[in-house]
């Protein structure tokens, strides 16, 4: 099955990206920290305290190494870069 995307962001800083995502694609060694897909995506001032957050409602997703050129597979509506540079491609 092929998945079209309409739209791509580099990501290389350390804050928190909403949106609906269908996978990040790493562009050097990175760590990333990602959440599910909600119902409803909540606003960057909703989630200040973001690990929380996502621990309860997914448990642990956080600090998941990438090696250059590999994939992690959507959906989800948040990522937080811990280090590296990633792709990250909407849905």
């Amino acid at each position: 099955m092929i998945t079209r995307y309409p739209a791509a962001k580099i990501i290389n800083d350390t804050n928190v990206h909403t949106g609906r995502f269908g996978k990040v694609v790493a562009l050097q060694d990175s760590v990333i920290t990602v959440g599910n897909f909600f119902d409803s995506v909540p606003s960057v001032d909703d989630i200040s305290n973001f690990d929380s957050i996502i621990s309860s409602y997914f448990g642990d997703v956080s600090s998941v190494p990438l090696k250059a050129g590999a994939e992690f597979l959507g959906p989800f509506s948040v990522v937080e870069l811990d280090s590296g540079t990633v792709i990250v491609y909407r849905l």
